[in-house]
């Protein structure tokens, strides 16, 4: 399995399940809750993908894991590039 998620919380606010933070309206989001919150849903999404591929890269045909370490460094390449964008 690899490292630690590409994508971390550390730039998250704290907030409420809704995503908003504690005791501002679900409608007034500022804008680097909406940043950190579409950067959650991204890492949610790629995921899947980065789990399918670690155990593919476990795989007996060396082409496999070749493949798989491909896929695993894509989805970590854009893991980075997304929590690099500036704020706003």
């Amino acid at each position: 399995m690899q490292g630690p998620d590409p994508i971390s919380d550390d730039d998250r606010p704290d907030s409420s399940p809704t995503g908003a933070p504690a005791g501002a309206p679900s409608d007034s989001l500022p804008a680097s809750g909406s940043r950190s919150k579409v950067l959650h849903d991204i890492r949610g999404l790629l995921s899947p993908a980065l789990l399918s591929a670690d155990r593919l890269s476990l795989h007996a045909d060396p082409k496999v894991r070749e493949l798989a370490e491909q896929i695993i460094r894509s989805i970590e390449q854009a893991a980075r590039r997304l929590k690099d964008l500036p704020p706003g």
